[in-house]
């Protein structure tokens, strides 16, 4: 049981960089054997696979019998975790470790096509936030994946790798900035939330008297009234006009608050997994002495910054 939980943790133990990418993902699970893995045509099986799985009625004469019936899975615009060992992705079928896939992905930020057959290491139940619709987490590890689209993945993710690391430094220089000086970072916050929210005031104001405007233009040159016949036909059709528009106004408000509470606890939820699965995957001194280190960098900020 032990040898068997050793075993899991190395296979489940990141060996390479990974990064959060939207892509294009069509699996499909096969039966194959160790020999077979250098052998088999991925793109013949993706093949067989496209037409079985949209025409069933007309395919009896395709199938090849060395391989089994197609059980595809055609996944849109989902954000996997990919690096150039091994995906992670979330799924509506429930596969074993140490199954086998013909995975297509197409990174959708820069249209490159990678494909390779794949060995499930883990398969474990998706976040709670996902809503049911991809209940599986899945993460497989590349076993025969061609050159060409290895060296792709790799420019891919060396890109990727080098974007963030720019945005990692900018931010911590942000945040090392905030902590050295939290009066004056708390004086400009306050300062641009302020200058802010004077121009959105602004910027209503001014909507609001050009709509006032024009249909006091409106009324007095279709119906011939006068200036103060004029301000009360305006005064109710901007009351009927508020009223109008505060209901699909407040629906879209609640709309997107939800949205967002959503996506927050998706995002806090995967993050949590992912520190989480980090933080299990160190040894026991490594986090005694990031805690300490921890503790010892915030006694000091307590100490000379606060």
């Amino acid at each position: 049981m032990d040898i068997d939980k050793t075993n899991n943790k190395n296979l489940n133990r990141r060996r390479a960089f990974r990064i959060i990418e939207p892509v294009d993902l069509f699996y499909h699970p096969i039966d194959l054997n160790q020999e077979d893995q250098a052998t088999i045509d991925i793109n013949s099986v993706i093949a067989q696979a496209v037409i079985e799985s949209h025409s069933p009625a007309t395919t009896e004469q395709h199938i090849d019998p060395k391989f089994p019936k197609s059980k595809t899975e055609d996944n849109d615009a989902l954000n996997v975790n990919i690096s150039s060992s091994g995906i992670s992705f979330t799924c509506k079928e429930k596969l074993k470790a140490y199954d086998y896939l013909i995975i297509r992905v197409l990174l959708l930020s820069s249209m490159t096509v990678i494909t390779s057959c794949c060995k499930v290491v883990y398969s474990k139940p998706s976040n709670p936030f996902e809503k049911n619709q991809y209940p599986y987490l899945i993460g497989a590890e590349f076993v025969n994946i061609k050159t060409e689209d290895k060296e792709l993945l790799d420019q891919h993710i060396n890109k990727k790798r080098t974007r963030k690391f720019i945005v990692n430094s900018l931010l911590a220089i942000l945040i090392v900035s905030i902590l050295i000086m939290p009066d004056l970072a708390l004086e400009y916050f306050i300062g641009f939330c302020s200058f802010l929210f004077d121009e959105l005031i602004e910027m209503a104001h001014l909507s609001y008297e050009f709509i006032e405007y024009s249909l006091d233009l409106l009324i007095e040159h279709t119906f011939h009234t006068g200036m103060q016949e004029t301000q009360i036909i305006v005064f109710y059709i901007q009351i009927a006009l508020a009223l109008v528009l505060s209901y699909p106004v407040i629906r879209g408000t609640i709309s997107i608050i939800k949205n967002l509470y959503s996506s927050f606890c998706r995002f806090f939820s995967r993050k949590k997994s992912s520190l989480l699965y980090v933080w299990g995957e160190q040894s026991f001194w490594y986090q005694v002495g990031l805690i300490s280190i921890g503790i010892l960098v915030t006694s000091c900020y307590l100490l000379f910054f606060v």
